[in-house]
């Protein structure tokens, strides 16, 4: 093929690339038609809006959204549009978790947040609206409770709506425990049993390693101390922590019987967080003893009483949010 035909052949297939590529002028036409033309919600259809309530602050946190245009053109005037709480959304949900056996949904308490405006303008010539800011304070929700905000596209100057993605659902669900992580944690105690019980059972890094079937054991073949005795847990980071959990040993229900727990910052300055807590080495699942919600990087187990003078333990548990 000669030069020629070549440099022809480039030329019309790069028109034709910039025919092809040419923008839709109607897109970007103004007008006031409201044929095909609709409003709706950002972020509306991307299901429940969950708030982060936890770690708790005194700050406020804040979510926002905005309205959106769609239609094939631009408006020419300025689209007005109101937005406001939508109580039959929020009956309409509670009737849908009712039916499935699920906790109703609370309205968010009345000091726990703040709507900054209800009335929106989509500018003329443009798709987006100034956003709406939801702020929010996360002490101010009940953490077992489960919490529905729903916001609806009112009116839009006589705009269709979107039903699909008319409403935002902002939701604050109820905050659900969790084991906190031990990898991190270092374990000191008052004794320990390191030839009598095996390999690894006796020592004190049994407590946390996460098998029920391994425990710390008191000192008990060399020199056998009585009661109290006691564990100490640095967790290396500041933990936020709900409850504490105690599981006993397997194979042997001679251990301690009471004991308190204590909790810490800096190791050095210790609170009671528990006293005179009952423990039955008897019942070998796992047993739960609520604390005063708080943030902590120390905590401290002493037993101060039990079936014999030593002691033993399979899991010691902290939870957390």
């Amino acid at each position: 093929m000669n030069t020629k035909i070549k440099y022809n052949i480039l030329i019309l297939l790069g028109l034709g690339i910039f025919l092809g590529c040419k923008k839709n002028d109607a897109f970007n036409e103004e007008t006031d038609s409201k044929k095909g033309a609709q409003v709706f919600l950002a972020k509306a259809n991307r299901g429940l809006q969950e708030l982060q309530i936890f770690p708790f602050t005194d700050d406020a946190r804040s979510i926002n959204f905005g309205v959106e245009f769609g239609a094939v053109g631009l408006p020419a005037s300025p689209i007005r549009i109101k937005v406001a709480i939508d109580n039959r959304a929020f009956d309409s949900l509670n009737v849908i978790r009712s039916t499935s056996a699920l906790p109703l949904y609370e309205k968010f308490p009345a000091d726990a947040y703040s709507i900054d405006r209800t009335d929106l303008t989509i500018p003329k010539g443009g798709v987006s609206s100034e956003l709406v800011n939801v702020k929010y304070f996360s002490k101010k929700f009940d953490t077992e409770k489960d919490y529905l905000l729903p916001i609806s596209i009112t009116d839009a100057s006589g705009y269709d709506i979107n039903p699909n993605v008319k409403t935002i659902l902002i939701v604050v669900p109820k905050l659900v425990e969790k084991v906190a992580s031990r990898s991190k944690w270092k374990v000191t105690a008052s004794s320990e049993e390191l030839t009598g019980e095996g390999a690894v059972n006796g020592h004190i890094a049994a407590v946390i390693d996460g098998d029920i079937n391994t425990f710390w054991h008191s000192s008990w073949s060399t020199v056998e101390p009585p009661f109290p005795h006691w564990l100490e847990f640095n967790m290396v980071d500041s933990t936020y922590i709900t409850k504490i959990a105690l599981t006993p040993r397997q194979n042997n229900s001679n251990g301690f019987t009471k004991f308190k727990l204590e909790a810490s910052l800096d190791g050095a300055t210790w609170t009671v967080i528990g006293d005179n807590l009952v423990f039955n080495p008897s019942l070998k699942q796992a047993q739960e003893y609520p604390v005063e919600h708080n943030w902590y990087k120390y905590l401290k187990l002493t037993m101060l009483e039990g079936k014999q003078k030593s002691t033993h333990l399979a899991e010691f548990t902290a939870y957390t949010y």
